[in-house]
């Protein structure tokens, strides 16, 4: 009899209190019952469909668990097999995070088609990833396992915005005239390139008949019957080929990447320039800037020396999450962005920087890397601040001092507010609170009302705003209806009624 409290019961197939080859370790097994695809070499046919199976619960799995901790070792852990385990989506997230709050190293074996649904909270919790690569081509997917080749790698492509962050040991079943061939290797290799950077290893497993008889038990049509088994020599010969091939492509990628960065560094010196004689109005300009008002003449004249222009086109990155942190970066002319990537993939912006604001100089204090990202809304002309300035005249100045933590207390104080905004579920106070935080940053007044122009498009107000492009679209609309704003074209945005818009905000 089932308990109340139990809320989530899955399917067992069967366990192996100790596996040597599914993950790193010594490993307790669960083969979860139920698999969406119908692959020709199985060797778990009775395990394919949902209606077998025993019921089992998350705390089943981890009392049985604890039970051969011991035997584990240092690298051990728990592997989740099948049948496929993401197709028993909520029960494999409660058992994923029992385990891991208990500290065990967890596995799962994958093909990749389960319910996308649980993604998002299973994918943080896996240690080491067993991806099965069953086949290099649709036809061949098709053929093989009944199944849908793109579903698989959209899968691959979205692994690291479903927030996974463990290892991948890629594996496939190589069968006797289908894909025992270096050309399938190299299609092997491919697949995998959306993960490269997480593939610890390549592993070839050779098809088998061992699971023939439970075919003929239940009654099935094999479908690769009459195929040999997989010569082990030959497969091991070709294991070593993809893994050299794998190395070999990410070492060309890398020192390919190395050249792009040397081309980007060249660009970033073409795009900059120090101060000469001849900038006497712009020298002028970034005296009078007010993080820079209050230093003396004498320091000014070292600053000027140290400090540089730099110039980004639009959607130019000033700077990235995780560069290191080394300028503050105060803006003379145009916009920036500052956004980071949710774990879904979505672009969240949090500021928008323009003329005379500075960004960057919290990171310096803490010497860590960018925790977000800049980008240029707009042509953009930029003073760029070494550490070593900031530090030895900006920080002693007490006239910068005070600016620097107005503004961060201000900041502070908006990201409370942007927090509050976007937890309520409330579409049209998400969307005065987005105008008025606009027109705070990029407001000018004029006769007809509060000017907004924007560098944003529909898509990025709604990052902004953490609603959808078609929401903040239909809710602009209802607004000036009622005439709270008008729509000048799509760059253009009147605050008409300002008091109306924070009626629903405060």
């Amino acid at each position: 009899m089932k308990e109340n409290s139990i809320k989530v019961w899955g399917k067992l197939h069967s366990m192996e209190s100790m596996g040597l080859v599914d993950g790193p370790g010594n490993r307790t097994l669960f083969f979860l019952q139920g698999c969406p695809l119908r692959c020709a070499y199985c060797h778990n046919p009775d395990a394919i469909t949902t209606s077998g199976g025993k019921e089992i619960t998350p705390e089943d799995i981890l009392k049985t668990a604890r039970r051969y901790r011991t035997y584990h070792g240092e690298e051990g852990g728990i592997t989740f097999s099948g049948g496929e385990p993401l197709l028993q989506g909520e029960f494999l997230y409660e058992a994923l995070e029992k385990l891991k709050n208990d500290g065990f190293n967890t596995c799962v074996d994958t093909s990749g088609i389960g319910n996308p649904k649980y993604y998002s909270k299973i994918m943080p919790l896996i240690d080491v990833m067993l991806l099965d690569v069953k086949a290099f081509d649709e036809e061949s997917f098709k053929d093989i396992c009944r199944g849908d080749l793109s579903v698989y790698l959209k899968f691959i492509r979205d692994l690291e915005k479903y927030g996974f962050q463990g290892m991948i040991w890629a594996r496939h079943v190589m069968v006797p005239g289908l894909t025992d061939n270096k050309e399938s290797m190299e299609k092997f290799v491919e697949i995998l390139e959306p993960v490269k950077n997480r593939v610890e290893r390549i592993e070839i497993l050779p098809y088998h008949t061992a699971g023939v008889k439970k075919y003929e038990e239940l009654k099935i049509p094999y479908r690769l019957e009459g195929v040999e088994p997989m010569d082990k020599d030959k497969a091991k010969e070709l294991e070593i080929y993809t893994n050299k091939y794998f190395t070999e492509s990410l070492h060309k990628e890398r020192v390919e990447e190395a050249k792009k960065k040397q081309k980007k560094a060249k660009n970033i010196l073409q795009n900059e320039r120090d101060l000469k004689e001849k900038d006497k109005a712009l020298i002028e300009e970034i005296k009078s800037l007010p993080l820079l008002k209050g230093i003396s003449s004498e320091k000014m004249e070292e600053v000027l020396k140290e400090i540089h222009i730099i110039k980004k086109n639009t959607n130019d990155y000033v700077f990235q999450t995780d560069d290191e942190a080394s300028y503050m970066y105060l803006i003379l002319k145009g916009q920036v962005k500052i956004f980071y990537n949710t774990i879904d993939g979505k672009e969240q912006i949090f500021y928008i920087y323009r003329d005379q604001d500075f960004v960057g100089g919290l990171n310096l204090l803490e010497h860590e890397s960018y925790l977000y990202n800049g980008q240029a809304l707009t042509d953009c002309e930029i003073i760029s601040i070494p550490r070593e300035v900031f530090e030895e005249y900006i920080l002693t100045n007490p006239e910068s001092l005070k600016i620097i933590l107005k503004m961060s207390f201000e900041r502070i104080r908006w990201a409370e507010d942007l927090i509050q905004r976007l937890s309520t579920s409330n579409a049209s106070m998400k969307t005065a609170g987005l105008l008025l935080r606009l027109k705070n940053s990029i407001g000018v007044e004029t006769e007809e009302g509060i000017k907004l122009e924007l560098s944003l498009n529909r898509e990025e107000l709604g990052n902004y705003s953490g609603l959808t492009r078609e929401t903040v679209t239909r809710k602009l609309g209802e607004f000036k209806e009622l005439g709270y704003i008008d729509l000048i074209g799509n760059k253009i945005i009147l605050i008409k009624d300002l008091e109306a818009l924070e009626d629903f905000v405060f």
